[in-house]
This record gives C-alpha cells, sequence and structure tokens, in this order.
C-alpha cells in the first residue's frame, strides 16, 4: 500500500505521516520527493509551482491513494478545480491543523470539495484528533482499491 500525500508547503504532511507511522514528530522541510514506509511525500513546492506538476503525476503512479492536504488555517487553495480527475485512482482530501485557533474547516473543506474530493478527514498531528479515523479507512481504501484492479495486479501479470 503506497498513499501519496499533496499539498502546500507547511500544510502538514511530513508531520502527518510521522503522526501515522509513530515516529517523533518534528519539523523536517521536505526537499525532494521520498518514499517513507508506505507513504510518498512530496515537497509542497511541487504543489506550488506548475513546472513540478510533471513530477506528482508521474510518482503518483507509485501509490494506491492521493491524499490532498489542506491546511485549516491556510486561506490560500494550491488546489484547482477538478484535480482529483487527474489521477485513476481514490483520491482523499485530508484537512489539518483542526487544533488550531485559527482553524478553518469550512473553508478547507470547500477548497479540497472544489478539487474533486468527496471524501475528507479531520485531523490533528499534534493531538491526534481524526489520525485513527484516517489510518483505518485508509487500510480499507487501498484494499478495495486492490480488489477493483486485480487483474492489474496479479501474479502472471509479466508473464
Amino acid at each position: 500500500m503506497k498513499i501519496m500525500l499533496i499539498g502546500a508547503s507547511a500544510a502538514g504532511k511530513t508531520t502527518l505521516i510521522q503522526r501515522l507511522i509513530d515516529k517523533e514528530i518534528k519539523y523536517d522541510k521536505t526537499q525532494t520527493i521520498e518514499y517513507i514506509g508506505n507513504f510518498i511525500d512530496t515537497p509542497g513546492e511541487y504543489m506550488q509551482q506548475r513546472g513540478y506538476w510533471g513530477s506528482l503525476t508521474i510518482t503518483s503512479h507509485d501509490a494506491d491513494i492521493i491524499g490532498l492536504v489542506q491546511d485549516s488555517t491556510s486561506e490560500d487553495c494550491w488546489f484547482s478545480g477538478g484535480l482529483t480527475s487527474k489521477f485513476e485512482k481514490p483520491v482523499i482530501g485530508i484537512l489539518t491543523k483542526i487544533d488550531s485557533e485559527d482553524s478553518n474547516p469550512a473553508q478547507g473543506r470547500a477548497y479540497l470539495e472544489l478539487a474533486g474530493c468527496t471524501t475528507i478527514f479531520e485531523v490533528s498531528s499534534f493531538t491526534n484528533e481524526g489520525v485513527d479515523e484516517l489510518s483505518e479507512n485508509l487500510h480499507k481504501l487501498v484494499d478495495q482499491y486492490k480488489q477493483e484492479n486485480a487483474t492489474r495486479f496479479s501474479a502472471d501479470y509479466f508473464d
């Protein structure tokens, strides 16, 4: 199972991965696309600079699920309308930093819905709120995706 997280700089992608894999939470600026266990962490600049979108598209082929990560405290939206249609696999929305005083979940949800996300999870990597629910649903989504695409993943595919 591979889950790719895409979002702007400081949206909380790396911190969320640290929480999901039970690592110590510490600031770690992602400089390049990194494979961390079952996760693919992407630099925010790749989302914010359209010249890097090709890298995101190509890397998405390694993932079973795409997670669009939106910071609930940010008024900026870097996701274009209908972005989810770019990927031929499940895409979920993840709204981060919901524990912050200046969190605006309604606005963050609107941005993710504009991008085409119909399934949205609200999480706090610091308080762990919503993280267990997200983790359980990621496992279910991966299992469902693999079942629906079983012929693409058959053992004798390359024979």
